[in-house]
This record gives structure tokens, C-alpha cells and sequence, in this order.
């Protein structure tokens, strides 16, 4: 009898242990973004990414070929907002698309996780110099904000 009780308690003992507390799982939580701006054409010449805390942050992005910055940018309230952007850079075809997929806080820290896609080597495509960006905002925060691309494979990049 001894035996079939240790036995049981053990295992409720072991479930119990290997369960994530609800504190584990609020360390990992998604965050809600919204789309502000999804270009080919005013992105940057330069591929990266940017985090855009205050107005002055703002005014250091160079529009591709000296456009005016997009209004969609400029009213975006930073007071309530981060702003979060991902630029491919020039391409000299169409076809190159960049999207923010998600983004996660976990220990204090926000990842924003993006994807590049690239057009298929037999694909046609028009002719033109093309800058992709995708712009979003998530309410203000002043914890560490990284961003990672996430590596697709051939098959991924059927949308």
C-alpha cells in the first residue's frame, strides 16, 4: 500500500513540477503592433532597422532619393508610441518585400522578429529600384528593444 502511494505521489509530484508556472508564461507575451506604413517606395537606401523614441529620432531617417518623409510617419504619436521600422534597402528589381511577424517581451526585454523575402530566381519582375520598409508602432516602453530576422526557407515565401 506504502508502495502504490509513493508511487502516485511521485507522479502527481512530477506533474506538478514539470508544469510552467503563469508567471512563465506572462514572461514570454506577444505584443500588439499595428501597421503604420508598408512601402516599396519611401523606404531607405539603406537596409536595417530603426527605433524611433522621439521626434528627433525621426528626423535622422533618410528617405530613399530625398523624398519628403510620409506623412504616416510623421503623425505617428510618439508621446503614446514606439515606433519600430525594418528596411531592406535599395533593390534594383521588384518583388523584395520586408514584414515585422511578430513581437515578444520576455525578461524585460521586447524582440521584434522581421522577414525578408526575395523573389523567386525565375520570376518576373518589373524593372524599377524599389525600397522596401514596414513601419509599426506598439505603445510607448523604455525596455530594451532588439530586433532579429527570422531566416526563411524557399518554401516560406509563399504568401
Amino acid at each position: 500500500m506504502k508502495l502504490i502511494f509513493l508511487s502516485v505521489l511521485s507522479i502527481l509530484i512530477s506533474t506538478f513540477l514539470s508544469c510552467k508556472s503563469s508567471k512563465d508564461k506572462q514572461e514570454n507575451e506577444s505584443i500588439p503592433f499595428e501597421t503604420v506604413l508598408k512601402t516599396m517606395t519611401f523606404g531607405s537606401e539603406t537596409a536595417g532597422t530603426k527605433l524611433v523614441q522621439a521626434q528627433t529620432d525621426l528626423k535622422s531617417f533618410e528617405v530613399a532619393n530625398g523624398n519628403d518623409m510620409p506623412k504616416e510617419l510623421l503623425e505617428v504619436n510618439l508621446k503614446e508610441n514606439t515606433l519600430l521600422m525594418v528596411m531592406s534597402g535599395i533593390k534594383n528589381t521588384g518583388g523584395f518585400d520586408i514584414e515585422i511577424e511578430k513581437i515578444i517581451e520576455a525578461n524585460d526585454k521586447i524582440t521584434v522578429f522581421y522577414k525578408e523575402m526575395n523573389p523567386a530566381k525565375d520570376a518576373m519582375l518589373t524593372m524599377a529600384l524599389t525600397y522596401p520598409l514596414h513601419a509599426v508602432t506598439i505603445k510607448k516602453t523604455d525596455k530594451e528593444i532588439v530586433f532579429e530576422k527570422i531566416d526563411l526557407k524557399v518554401n516560406d515565401f509563399k504568401k
